[in-house]
């Protein structure tokens, strides 16, 4: 007997015969399916293949969500360098604490220096003069908080001091 496509079809061969029983007894055996081994083998790759996936993709949403919060702390760096260096240039205040977007910034500034600027030459009386101390360079840190970020950057802020108005010789 040969098996094709599921069904039985009579192929020369004595019924009965021990070759033809043979035959038979080893194609109905690899016929009755998976043995509880390799169900067990299968589904535990399965398994080990779907929690390796999940786990990938959990990672994946909590590395996206924390990039993102981080690219919103940084657009607002600009802001707050623009308003530390106008605070510096026209008032006395050396630390404020700002809000933007949900982004709060704390920045505190240390001055480093206050120099003159370069000697000019004078023609009235005939030879080099200076000025009077003029830009003053501060180091300034800013602390940026937003969600469960926080970066700190440390920069220098040279500011001329618009409050003098005249050079003094």
């Amino acid at each position: 007997m040969t098996y094709f496509s599921g069904w039985k079809a009579s192929v020369s061969g004595k019924p009965g015969s021990t070759r033809s029983a043979l035959k038979e007894a080893t194609m109905t055996a690899t016929n009755r399916g998976f043995t509880l081994l390799e169900v067990l083998i299968a589904m535990t790759i399965l398994t080990a293949s779907v929690v390796t996936a999940m786990l990938a993709f959990q990672n994946n949403m909590r590395n996206s969500a924390k990039a993102a919060e981080v690219t919103h702390l940084l657009t607002q760096v600009e802001v707050v360098r623009s308003a530390v260096e106008f605070a510096l240039r026209e008032t006395d205040v050396r630390e404020q604490e700002l809000e933007s977007q949900g982004v709060v910034a704390h920045w505190t500034a240390q001055q480093v220096a206050y120099e003159p600027p370069s000697k000019y030459f004078s023609d009235s009386e005939l030879g080099f003069a200076t000025y009077g101390p003029r830009y003053r360079l501060y180091a300034v840190t800013l602390e940026f908080s937003f969600g469960t970020s926080t970066r700190t950057f440390n920069y220098e802020e040279l500011v001329w001091d618009k409050r003098l108005s005249a050079p003094s010789p």
